[in-house]
């Protein structure tokens, strides 16, 4: 095993890894409206999207088998997030600022975002596991494309979401101080 795929394992199994990467790739400049305009246009899962830069680092990947895997995370972002996510975002035009539509807002929010934390803990599993990942392949290209084939999306077709977010990930990656990736 070489220095690389033994800190690669650390990282996977690495308490709360997956999460502490999101929060960080969020905050990075263009990821979030990037990953919003993804959800929104494509309807894409932000996770899953967060999960897949993730593990491209790693020189992992998704395999052909990945949707089972996914199912379990599939079902809980359907059950728990997307449906907080939906009433935080009705209310956001009526909740003024001090009132108690704002609070209820933002406790539809806390809840939100812990259900995105328990879907990435999740995610983690299922890459700790190697449940749905493979390594990643000269012939599986670069992160823009393994999104827009995660998503179905031609990827003979550059569809510009996914290359604005794919950019802006691989900037934060390369400006942050993460495990050396897998080359």
């Amino acid at each position: 095993m070489t220095a690389h795929s033994t800190q690669s394992v650390a990282a996977l199994a690495a308490p709360e890894a997956l999460w502490h990467y999101a929060c960080a790739c969020y905050g990075a400049p263009g990821v979030a409206d990037a990953c919003l305009a993804a959800q929104d246009d494509l309807g894409a899962d932000v996770c899953e999207l967060l999960w897949l830069a993730w593990l491209y680092r790693f020189g992992l990947t998704p395999t052909a088998d990945a949707p089972r895997a996914l199912a379990p995370v599939r079902a809980h972002q359907a059950r728990h997030t997307r449906p907080l996510r939906e009433r935080r975002r009705a209310l956001k035009p009526l909740a003024r600022p001090g009132s108690a539509l704002e609070t209820w807002r933002e406790q539809l929010k806390r809840a939100e975002l812990a259900a995105e934390h328990a879907a990435l803990g999740m995610l983690q599993t299922l890459a700790r596991r190697g449940d749905g990942v493979r390594a990643r392949r000269a012939e599986d290209g670069d992160l823009r494309t393994i999104l827009q084939h995660h998503l179905g999306l031609p990827t003979e077709r550059d569809d510009p979401v996914l290359a604005r977010l794919a950019r802006a990930l691989e900037a934060m990656s390369e400006s942050a101080h993460f495990p050396p990736r897998d080359e």
